[in-house]
């Protein structure tokens, strides 16, 4: 059966939000070896705020305001703060990139477990096989310490797990505005603030960083391409109805991750890796059968 002319552009709009959107971990793995983390995040975070914020001012989009804009901000605490504080800052102590793919990939299966206490969602067949299929994978991939390099990137890498999922159970609770320019906007904007704050805390002087034509063109793709390109097309798939398939999307950040990893930070996969990523996203998969269920029920 043919598609319509929505769901083709639905489909290629995904297909090019996944490498974008996966980039965040392999080329700011990239961009962190020539500077400090919280320096070159904030610089990228203030730099992203302020093209959101033309374009939202450009399009007289509604800004948030009251509670509205305080969930927003604690969205962006979370997600644009707690989580990139975790990957970055891993990184940097050692956590190779494929494992924070990894992590990246397993936060669907934790907000659909966390969503069973928090939101009093019911504990199916399906998030009970995704629990255990993400826990094989933590297992695989903690047991056998692959790619965490110390145990402050161990803290960091369940930090930046639970932060992100912390932002989309928030998100669930509260009916936080999310698909729009001026909320993501403010997100960004703590974030800028939570980076700056950790770059004064910690890595203290100038940011020290060493600019490169390499780490030029893997900032201006953070920058840009990432946080704003990729931000966009999520508030476009958003709009449209689309979450689902983009919790399904999650389960290719892995595989996307560790690909990339080897020809542009040579760090190649171990046998024990990809295994932790299959079980990764198998359980991601299994909670979009889910998903599929719960729209079918309703329609």
């Amino acid at each position: 059966m043919a598609l319509s002319s929505s769901a083709r552009s639905t489909a290629w709009v995904s297909v090019v939000f996944v490498p974008l959107w996966s980039s965040a971990v392999i080329i700011g793995a990239l961009a962190i070896r020539y500077g400090q983390p919280f320096a070159i995040t904030a610089l990228r975070f203030a730099i992203a705020t302020v093209l959101l914020t033309g374009l939202a001012l450009l399009f007289r989009a509604p800004w948030p305001r009251g509670m509205a804009l305080v969930h927003a901000a604690i969205v962006g605490l979370l997600l644009q703060g707690g989580h990139y504080v975790g990957i970055y800052a891993g990184l940097a102590a050692g956590m190779r990139a494929g494992t924070a793919g990894l992590i990246v990939g397993l936060i669907p299966v934790v907000t659909a477990l966390g969503a069973v206490p928090l939101l009093g969602e019911r504990f199916t067949t399906r998030r009970a096989i995704a629990c255990t299929l993400g826990a094989a994978a933590a297992a695989v991939v903690t047991w056998g310490k692959l790619g965490f390099g110390s145990a402050a990137a161990e803290a960091l890498a369940l930090l930046a797990l639970l932060s992100g999922a912390g932002a989309a159970l928030w998100q669930k609770r509260c009916g936080v505005r999310g698909a729009d320019l001026p909320s993501a906007a403010i997100q960004l904007l703590v974030g800028t603030i939570v980076m700056v704050i950790g770059w004064l805390a910690l890595e203290r002087g100038g940011p020290g960083i060493d600019w490169t034509p390499t780490f030029l063109w893997a900032f201006t793709w953070l920058t840009v391409a990432n946080s704003v390109g990729a931000t966009l097309l999520l508030l476009w798939l958003l709009a449209r109805g689309a979450a689902g398939r983009i919790t399904g999307l999650f389960f290719l950040v892995p595989p996307i991750t560790a690909v990339a990893a080897a020809p542009i930070l040579g760090e190649w996969p171990t046998v024990p890796a990809l295994i932790a990523m299959g079980l990764g996203a198998a359980a991601v998969r299994v909670l979009m059968g889910e998903n599929r269920q719960d729209k079918a029920a309703a329609t």
